[in-house]
């Protein structure tokens, strides 16, 4: 009798221990499910995958949404996020429920009348047949990408479709960007440019190049100038006339990030000037 009742207490002991196993795993589900900083929407498909509707929705995606989950468990989808289709999200669920297979939704804009969003999904099917969406909301950064974006490509529309020449110089005296005007004023590539380490001795006609140092040396200590006229020795021989301006560069903390230079080719001003003044003294 004592042994017999010792082999039937074991499966009785075995299933109240697979009970507390996933009792303990329903209590980390709820935890997980209650406070993940990510949306999870668990659908339940009809239908055959049809139409899926709302069996759970999380307080990360209520907040996401700016919906509660009082307002769509048990509506379709569709009906709530009349969107999801074109939004490409919908086929996937049909796939995932389907064939059980996990799919990663790549970052799309979901939009409809009444919200709009970058969003970021993956789906997979529970054992249960339900299909599982988490998902991220990452608007925020998506607009900080596109204002760095259209800010960079402004500041090149700008800068590399300026006429005049544009030189950033870093603290430490080196061309950090310079745009492609730099080479139709003397002759060098963008390439040779910044590549110098003796910048701007080499561009600098050999009789102007003390006094164009000095003013380059007081342009890293931060002052401004302007209209400050000196010779360009260009790549082909030639020598020509400029005029530049210059002013320090600072970052949001005060901190110097160099000097931008502007410089502009004067040579027909110059020789215009230079022919006049001939013209008086035969006067």
């Amino acid at each position: 009798m004592g042994a017999n009742s010792g082999k039937k207490a074991r499966p009785r002991s075995r299933r109240r221990d697979a009970e507390e196993q996933i009792e303990e795993c329903q209590a980390k589900f709820e935890v997980l499910f209650d406070h993940v900083s990510s949306g999870v929407a668990i659908y339940e498909a009809r239908n055959d995958g049809e139409d899926f509707v709302f069996v759970d929705f999380n307080p990360a995606a209520e907040q996401i949404e700016h919906i509660k989950r009082e307002e769509l468990i048990g509506k379709s989808v569709t009906e709530v996020f009349p969107g999801v289709r074109q939004f490409g999200l919908f086929d996937v669920f049909r796939r995932v429920y389907r064939t059980g297979t996990p799919e990663h939704h790549p970052v799309s804009i979901y939009k409809d009348e009444r919200i709009a969003g970058w969003r970021e999904n993956y789906v997979y099917r529970l054992p249960s047949g339900h299909v599982v969406a988490v998902y991220d909301d990452i608007s925020s950064r998506k607009r900080t990408e596109l204002v760095a974006r259209m800010t960079d490509q402004c500041f090149r529309a700008i800068a590399d479709y300026t006429y005049d020449w544009e030189v950033w110089v870093g603290p430490t005296g080196r061309v950090l960007w310079t745009n492609p005007a730099a080479t139709r004023v003397t002759g060098y590539s963008i390439k040779e440019i910044m590549a110098m380490s003796d910048y701007p001795a080499p561009v600098v006609y050999e009789e102007d190049r003390d006094r164009m140092l000095r003013a380059f040396r007081s342009a890293r200590r931060g002052s401004t100038g302007s209209d400050v006229q000196f010779r360009i020795a260009r790549k082909d021989g030639k020598i020509i006339w400029a005029a530049m301006a210059w002013q320090p560069i600072y970052d949001d903390k005060g901190d110097s990030l160099g000097h931008r230079e502007s410089i502009r080719d004067i040579t027909e001003r110059v020789e215009a000037q230079q022919a006049l003044e001939r013209e008086r003294a035969r006067e």
